[in-house]
Parts: C-alpha cells; structure tokens; sequence
C-alpha cells in the first residue's frame, strides 16, 4: 500500500500513547477508529483528546475549527471488527506485554483488510516475534511514537525480520504527514534506538549507587549538570515510571545476556511500588518537593562511567548494522533531548578513555 492511499487509521488501545496518537492522526486528516476492551477506556481516551485539542486551541496552536474537525475524525468504539474492518493502517498501542499483543494480533488479523499494515507501537519487544502471529508478516512493522505523542517528534520506524520495504517505507511517510522525524531502525533489537540508550544509562547510574561508588544527588548532578542531559538519571527513571524502565531491563537481559541484568536497586523499587512520580515516590519524594539535584555534585569519575556505558550501547547498535551513527544521534537528541547525539560526545570526550572505563 501506497502512504497516498491511506485514508482510515484503526489505533487499539486507549491509553496514555493510544489517545495521542489517535489524536496525532486526526490532526493530520485521517479518519481514526479508537478502541479498548470496554467502553470506560475508550471514552476516557476520547475525553483526553477532546481536553487536548482545547489546550491546542487555548493557546492558538490550532484553530478552534481544526480541533472540532480532528475530534470528528475519531470514533470510539469497543467491538473489534468494527475498528479494524476497514482500516488501511492498524497502529496497535495495547500494554507492553509480549502476550497481551500476540493476542491481539490473532485477532485483528480475522477482521482487518489483507491489505492492510499493521504497526505496533511497542517501546522493546520484537516486532519479528508479534508479526509471526499475524496472517501478513511482511506487511508488519514497529512504530514507536514516544510520549506524549503530540508534541513528541520522533518516531522509530522498526523492521523485523520479515518486514517488507515498502512497508517501512510506508509507515515513514505517514510518520512525516503526521508531522513526525521518522528514523529508521535497520534490525530488530531489544530497545530499539532510544531507549537502549536510555535504560542501560539508568541501569549503571544504579549499580553506581548501589555499589556506594556515588550518591544519588552526585549521579544525578553529574547527569545534568555536567554530561548536559535534560533530566538526571534517577529524575528520569522516576519520570518514566522505574517499572517501565525494569520491565524494558528484564527483556534486554533475557535476549542480550548478563550485560544487561537489572540493578538490585531498580527491582526494590518496583517490589515496593514506589515507581517514581506517577506514584509519588521514587528516588525522590513528590509528595516533599520531588527531585532536587544540586548543581555542584558532579563527579568526573562517574562521568566517565555514565558515557562509557553509553559509548558501547552506540557501537553495538553500529556493529550489529541496527543503525548508523547519525541516525542514533538524530533518535536520542528528539527520543530523549540529549543536546548532542551520543556518538558525538563519545567521540568528543575521547574514545580511548572510555574504553579503558570499559574494561576496568
């Protein structure tokens, strides 16, 4: 299928991601079907984007008359079929559970049209093992909008392994009509570009502390305020939600080896169900002030262990041809706000170093 034949987006699921990029669609003039498993959800979601698209307006990003008509544009409904008979394009936004999807792509695949695409929204799990439980293997793909999804701009566009050309090629331009960065993932990997990145960050800045090599204040001080990112690492964690961040560990750890096991610290955490903000405690406080990450703290030590660990997540992306270079910098400056890429200031700070780090 052509991108300039797409007309009708079916997007499963309600939730946080699958109501903003139902609204993401319609914006960008689709007609979207928006479904859950009942009739509570998806009304939420309706009402979410409803409240959304009056916040546009309120601040003159859109027109009162193109928030009315995107609004239009999206239907709520709980039956399967009627969400997916007619779709060009299935974008599928269910929980981040390998099972729940599978499932849904059984079914999907008895209403949807043959030619339709579908397109999994998944943030880690392989897009080669979902699509070998639908009927259209090579019209299957990873599209991993990041949240919220009007405002983020990137998108990951993720082949698996039977995924056909044009069918990136496909979902990339419906990415950028929708006013989206697509970024190419070449092969199916655990985290994709951005997140594994990200979660390995996190991961160390644990064991840092956990190993009492540093604080929290200090790892966080040095993230921020010396490596230059936009949040320090537990700050993140905890604004994800330190489960989402585990969970993504757990399944990089099963498919990529012990590298990739979850710090103590992270599963305390998830066991005590303090999951960071969306909860009221994490590594901070929210209920006392939330994250407060001194200025000053920063330490060159951690430093370098921060951005080795960050250094070898881009040389296996590269090694394992998943992505080149630019296109990890571009992905993780929009995924994550990094304000340069992490191929570039690893080669910056000095590859030599870092290597050391590394087999220290």
């Amino acid at each position: 299928m052509d991108s300039e034949e797409i007309e009708r987006i079916a997007v499963l699921g309600a939730g946080n991601m699958g109501h903003g990029i139902a609204e993401v669609a319609a914006l960008a003039g689709y007609t979207v079907t928006m479904r859950d498993i009942n009739e509570e959800f998806v009304q939420n979601g309706y009402d979410q984007i409803e409240w959304s698209l009056d916040k546009l307006a309120e601040k003159d990003q859109i027109s009162r008359g193109e928030a009315d008509s995107a609004l239009d544009r999206v239907t709520p409904v709980v039956d399967l079929s009627e969400a997916v008979g007619d779709a060009d394009v299935v974008i599928e936004a269910v929980p981040e559970k390998m099972d729940i999807k599978k499932e849904v792509y059984r079914e999907v695949a008895e209403h949807a049209p043959s030619e339709a695409i579908f397109a999994t929204n998944t943030s880690s799990l392989s897009i080669t093992e979902l699509s070998e439980v639908s009927d259209r293997p090579e019209q299957f793909c990873g599209m991993h909008f990041f949240n919220p999804p009007v405002r983020m701009q990137l998108v990951e566009v993720i082949s698996g392994a039977h995924t056909a050309d044009d069918t990136l090629d496909t979902i990339e331009a419906l990415a950028e009509s929708m006013g989206k960065t697509p970024v190419r993932v070449r092969k199916d990997s655990p985290g994709f570009i951005v997140n594994r990145i990200l979660v390995p960050l996190m991961n160390e800045a644990a064991w840092i502390v956990r190993g009492d090599d540093a604080t929290v204040a200090e790892v966080d001080s040095t993230t921020k305020f010396d490596l230059g990112l936009p949040m320090g690492s537990f700050e993140l964690a905890d604004q994800v939600g330190i489960d989402v961040g585990y969970h993504v560990l757990e399944y990089m750890h099963q498919e990529l080896g012990d590298a990739y096991r979850p710090c103590p610290l992270l599963a305390e955490k998830v066991e005590a169900e303090n999951l960071g903000k969306k909860t009221g405690k994490g590594f901070y406080d929210y209920e006392n002030g939330g994250a407060d990450i001194p200025t000053d703290a920063g330490r060159d030590d951690v430093a370098e262990r921060l951005l080795a660990v960050v250094a070898n997540e881009v040389a296996g992306l590269v090694d394992a041809d998943v992505a080149d270079p630019d296109a990890i910098d571009q992905a993780v400056k929009l995924g994550a706000g990094f304000p340069d890429g992490p191929a570039k200031m690893a080669d910056d700070h000095g590859l030599e170093s870092l290597v050391e780090t590394l087999d220290e």
